[in-house]
């Protein structure tokens, strides 16, 4: 399906993208910022997210960003990833005004309170303690992301390396991190629902128009060199039981390989019907569970096994086992039939991100924000034309044992 849309751009540099439906009542507006943490400093990781939180404290004339949207019954909110900053808002489409209103007011100017800052710090670190330091597993992706990348910024995530870089933020590093990301010319601004283009450029005009562009930020970051040998990593923590994690570093979302590199995690490891579950789970016994998924960044990304060995077999066995598996992986399994199947999974998730309207402004704004909307158009198409000798030649370049990165994360 391709979702209908127009663009207009601003003098400023804005990206604005119209999705007209008119059997909604409702209108979604999205801010889509091109700031993520691989923009960060790697030595004060965790700005994205933090000022994610601090864009909700008030701006240079509201006080209160939430209360004029609980007032119309809109519904609001945001995340941060490694490549970028989504806000999004859906309330009445005769309402959009009020979204227009917040989002360029925020853009324009943050109110910059010190006691905010410090609240939202504190915020911060509580969730870093709460789900990444304090809870069973939950640093094992920053372990693991540490470990696999080498030189790119994704070697962190979103919550950042340590909490000693949020403590130490500073109201000036907010101020210049702010003019530097938070800038028309950095943005893509959706508005879907039950609107008509030509107003809505009017109004975006009327209250994004006179925002000042700031400098093109030119992004140029290390990139992965591909892995001459295995490398394997080991950790021992407070948990009920070990983990095994692999990863093979492969191509970013504009990769044209990207759709082959997704159908191929959903053979292996997608569900209790996949290869890796019914051998290994049901049939052997050799994990308790285990999956097959891809990290969809927009530069290079990972490949990646994951499994709980069952009780009584050791990690080591569970990785030989697993690797072998996946090394020598036969081909005559019904591939035709099984690709066919994770095929018609892909097309019913695609057609289901378009059901509601705030999904569909969603995937617009971080489409565009990737790059342009037209890169992602025909997404089922893409997928559908995948063939089995396609799957097969890319398996074995990938899952290669001179390329794997394995970590142990081993139950003291």
């Amino acid at each position: 399906m391709v979702i209908n849309f127009k663009r207009h751009i601003l003098s400023n540099g804005l990206r604005l993208i119209i999705h007209e439906d008119h059997t909604t009542p409702l209108v979604s507006c999205n801010v889509v910022y091109n700031i993520g943490s691989r923009d960060e400093n790697p030595n004060k990781t965790g700005m994205a997210h933090l000022f994610e939180h601090y864009m909700f404290c008030g701006s240079k004339n509201i006080a209160d960003y939430d209360l004029h949207l609980q007032k119309i019954g809109a519904i609001n909110n945001a995340y941060t990833t490694q490549d970028i900053t989504h806000y999004y808002i859906t309330l009445p489409a005769n309402n959009l005004e009020t979204a227009l209103w917040l989002e360029s007011d925020r853009m324009l100017e943050l109110a910059f309170l010190e006691d905010q800052l410090a609240i939202q710090k504190n915020v911060v670190i509580e969730e870093f303690k709460e789900n990444f330091l304090n809870r069973p597993y939950g640093d094992m992706w920053l372990c693991f992301n540490d470990f696999v990348y080498e030189r790119h910024p994704y070697k962190w995530l979103p919550i950042g390396k340590e909490i000693s870089h949020i403590e130490k933020v500073t109201m000036s590093d907010m101020k210049e991190f702010f003019s530097r990301y938070y800038v028309p010319n950095n943005a893509v601004l959706t508005v879907a629902g039950n609107v008509k283009r030509e107003e809505v450029i009017s109004l975006v005009e009327k209250w994004f128009g006179d925002i000042p562009a700031g400098k093109t930020v030119t992004k140029n970051f290390p990139m992965e060199q591909e892995n001459n040998q295995a490398r394997l990593m080991e950790i021992y923590r407070e948990v009920p039981s070990d983990m095994l994690m692999k990863g093979w570093k492969m191509g970013g979302r504009l990769s044209p390989d990207f759709y082959t590199y997704d159908l191929i995690s959903d053979l292996f490891g997608s569900g209790q019907s996949s290869y890796l579950y019914q051998n290994l789970v049901t049939e052997n016994q050799i994990f308790t569970d285990i999956s097959a998924y891809v990290t969809a960044t927009l530069d290079p990304g990972v490949f990646i096994v994951g499994g709980r060995p069952a009780e009584g077999v050791t990690i080591e066995e569970a990785d030989r086992i697993l690797s072998e598996y996946l090394f020598n992986f036969n081909f005559d399994l019904h591939l035709e039939k099984e690709l066919q199947k994770v095929k018609n999974r892909v097309e019913s998730i695609l057609l289901g991100n378009e059901i509601k309207i705030e999904d569909r402004a969603s995937l617009l704004g971080v489409s565009e924000c990737f790059s342009c909307v037209e890169d992602f158009e025909n997404e089922r198409d893409r997928y559908f034309a995948v063939t089995t000798d396609q799957i097969e030649t890319l398996v074995k370049s990938l899952l290669v044992p001179n390329k794997a990165n394995t970590l142990y994360y081993r139950a003291k």
